[in-house]
């Protein structure tokens, strides 16, 4: 009986404290005048009888937020958001309720105006694009471009000129840029731009990252799109046929999220090809047709559970299966010459799958993040290298079987030591393991064709551990770390039992600044500095050859190092990002760079493999304007310039001029009432030179016309390329000029069918961050 009572006695006094616990912290929500909840709003605590500072929290995904305080105290709520107006409120400890923002009316005067959405921090800025007209008729593919100081140059993203590293879709990182294109633009919340990837991401992720926010269906609803395109290509027909879909829904703690694409393509590419050696003034020019007919399936699941405010379990699964016949036929010019043709059939599955489990450590905001990746590829190829003349027909046909595997694990803190101060470390280990099997089934032709036979297997194992501190000091707001590395890297030839290990690592800090110089925020300086020791290279050590035409392989080098580089960026924003002007300056050292040399059996077929520059250094600078011209029109005019100088000698020949590179473009937002719109963009980037290559000047003119139909349910639009010149560049090796010109025309026109659709309650509760995807995607650098 006694065991009884203490027992009861004991479980009153727990549950008292407990009770006091939770009484001692102040809670509550923020939404907007829909009842629509605002994620990540700044929240911070004062006393009211002294305004001593004495907490401050950004809201979770769904607005809520709670601060830990003393009982018996009146405190002073102080409530902040990007494109909202401040509010301000007495408190006592408890739960204060739901808390309403009113959406900033001067800034809904400006609203297609992306400056006047925008707000810097120490690493990039984050813009509000809740019921901006930019999102407007637009997939984010496209919207992206309207962005201060993103790019697309090439079909690569860019931040001021360097390729951006990663992008996240509510925290799921994508494996493949078509996501963007079946994702409607109006569905985003936010975007946060980062000018630099952050420490806890590999050290070669030296550009920035994009990081993309929906919004939040209501608990019990859900909301999606269903996309059809076409593109119709004057010169020879229809492309890129398209249909996918996506939907987002929430019921009661888990979160769904499923974005399906079915991609149908056959593009074809004329080209000519030049073999000129000045010193006997011989040409040879040949005529050269690629067709390319495939399909793509892909899929990506995302599941979140919920159990509080801030634990979650999330999930996410990406399926890719991808089939490609691609062929590439080569004629010169004399009728009698030898005609050639590469014919290869390619199947690919990619697979990912992600777990992250994120958890509050104390009650002062600190929090851990748990993250399991796997990723999976298999490749199989077939190819037919085939060659006719009047004197004989040559065939080689070969077969290749290859697959990579990546492992990696993550731990992430997060500490707040006070509101102008929080602390982030963590430590991730990254295994890869790829294997190359070749099979040559006739050995026919092998001279014209030399392809590669040696089964290899690379293996690469990149541990890493990092601190930063993110904060403020005075009027600047700061991040600034260091993380440490390590790459070591294994390659096996089988046949030859013969294995080579190379092991680098570096400590690499990062320092980036922010400070406003007015009160207003309207103008703000910023500064970054990195050191980056480069990913593995695995593409570029591997031994395959690759034939791009009968006249040009690639073919790695195993021999290489990871390049390191130092960057520091400096940029200053004015007029409330109506003008922003950015300086750049890197050094690299082992970079890669991808030489040109003529084949020793055949004078007219010349291939490319990696090597290492000693150093090079790169200046640069560029201005961006984001300016409104009238009601119904916005436009971004950028430009860039970049200065290479050059002292290395390869092939025997000394570079050392000075070469200038230019990018141009303007991007032109319209919106004309009724439902109308479109887009209207150009592009130029003149001639530039640098070592044994020269690029000829490309341009391009082209853009979107929609209409909005059924109340914005529906959408058509009108996508096309006016006109344009498409690439022409130039190599050099032993004395011979190797010169490539696309001449397919630019010309193209298609059209594209959106849907949105939405359901369901709308009741506004707890939204839930849902996938972790963070798989860095090997290429080729070629």
């Amino acid at each position: 009986m006694k065991r009884r009572l203490l027992l009861l006695l004991f479980l009153s006094i727990y549950a008292t404290q407990m009770c006091m616990m939770m009484a001692q912290q102040i809670a509550g929500r923020v939404v907007d005048e829909k009842s629509l909840p605002l994620p990540y709003v700044s929240v911070i605590l004062r006393q009211a009888v002294d305004s001593a500072f004495v907490g401050g929290v950004a809201a979770d995904k769904n607005g809520a937020f709670s601060i830990p305080a003393k009982e018996g105290i009146e405190y002073r709520l102080y409530i902040s958001y990007v494109g909202y107006l401040p509010r301000e409120l007495n408190c006592l400890t408890g739960n204060v309720g739901t808390i309403t923002l009113q959406e900033n009316t001067t800034m809904l005067d400006e609203v297609s105006v992306v400056a006047s959405r925008t707000q810097h921090n120490a690493t990039g800025y984050t813009v509000n694009l809740r019921s901006s007209d930019i999102v407007k008729g637009k997939q984010t593919a496209d919207m992206l471009t309207f962005l201060p100081g993103v790019s697309v140059e090439n079909g690569a993203y860019k931040i001021n000129g360097l390729p951006v590293s990663q992008i996240y879709v509510d925290g799921v990182k994508l494996s493949s840029l078509a996501e963007l294109s079946n994702l409607p633009a109006d569905m985003i919340e936010k975007v946060k731009v980062n000018y630099l990837a952050s420490l806890r991401q590999n050290a070669s992720e030296l550009g920035g990252t994009i990081e993309i926010s929906l919004r939040q269906p209501p608990k019990g609803g859900y909301y999606g799109a269903l996309t059809a395109d076409a593109t119709l290509f004057p010169s020879y027909g229809f492309s890129n046929e398209s249909v996918g879909g996506i939907i987002y829904y929430r019921y009661k703690d888990l979160s769904l999220y499923d974005n399906l694409s079915v991609d149908f393509n056959q593009p074809q590419e004329t080209s000519r090809q030049t073999i000129w050696n000045p010193s006997t003034d011989l040409r040879t020019e040949i005529d050269e047709e690629t067709k390319h007919i495939g399909h793509t399936i892909s899929n990506r699941l995302s599941l979140s559970q919920q159990w509080t405010n801030r634990m979650s379990l999330g999930g996410s699964y990406y399926l890719a299966s991808n089939y490609l016949r691609a062929s590439s036929s080569s004629a010169l010019q004399n009728a009698a010459a030898l005609q050639s043709a590469i014919i290869g059939r390619t199947r690919l599955m990619d697979q990912e799958g992600t777990l992250k489990f994120s958890t509050p450590l104390n009650q002062r905001g600190a929090s851990l993040d748990a993250t399991a990746d796997y990723f999976h590829r298999h490749t199989n190829n077939n190819t037919n290298y085939t060659a006719a003349s009047s004197i004989e027909d040559i065939s080689h046909i070969s077969k290749v079987k290859s697959s990579l595997d990546m492992y990696k694990l993550a731990v992430d803190i997060t500490y707040p030591q006070s509101q102008t101060l929080i602390w982030k470390y963590g430590a991730s280990a990254q295994y890869i393991t790829s294997d190359y099997r070749p099979q040559v089934n006739s050995m026919e032709g092998a001279d014209l064709f030399p392809t590669s036979v040696a089964a290899t297997n690379t293996s690469g194992f990149t541990p890493l551990a990092y601190i930063s501190a993110m904060g403020m000091w005075w009027k600047i707001r700061y991040s600034a770390g260091l993380n440490w590395q390590l790459n070591r890297i294994s390659y096996h030839l089988r046949d030859l039992q013969e294995k080579s290990l190379n092991t680098q690592w570096g400590i690499n800090p990062s320092v980036q600044m922010m400070m406003p110089l007015d009160a207003q925020g309207k103008y703000a300086l910023m500064l970054n500095y990195k050191r980056a020791l480069d990913d593995i290279p695995y593409a570029a050590i591997s031994s395959t050859v690759r034939w791009t035409d009968a006249y040009n392989y690639t073919v790695g080098n195993p021999k290489l190092k990871s390049p390191t580089t130092d960057m520091v960026m400096a940029g200053i924003s004015m007029f409330g990002n109506l003008l922003n002007l950015t300086a750049i300056y890197a050094h690299a050292q082992d970079q890669i760079y991808w030489e040109t040399f003529q084949s020793k059996a055949a004078p007219n077929i010349f291939y490319t493999s990696p090597i290492n520059l000693s150093s090079a250094n790169v200046y640069g600078v560029g201005a961006e304007m984001n300016w409104r011209a009238i009601q119904q029109w916005s436009m971004k005019l950028s430009g860039r310039l970049e200065i290479h100088p050059e002292n290395i000698t390869l092939g025997g020949i000394h570079y050392g001029n000075t070469n200038l590179r230019q990018y141009y473009a303007m991007y032109n937002s319209l919106y004309f009432g009724h439902g109308w719109g479109g887009m209207l963009s150009l592009m130029c980037e003149p001639t530039y030179t640098t070592y044994d290559r020269t690029y000829h000047t490309v341009y391009n003119v082209g853009g979107q016309i929609y209409k909005s139909l059924l109340h914005d349910a529906l959408r058509l639009s009108l996508t096309f390329d006016a006109f344009g010149q498409r690439r022409k560049y130039d190599r050099r090796a032993n004395g011979t000029t190797v010169s490539y010109d696309y001449t397919t025309p630019v010309q193209n026109v298609g059209i594209s069918l959106v849907w949105n659709f939405s359901g369901g309650k709308s009741v506004n509760v707890n939204a839930v961050e849902q996938g972790t995807q963070n798989f860095k995607e090997i290429k080729d650098v070629r």
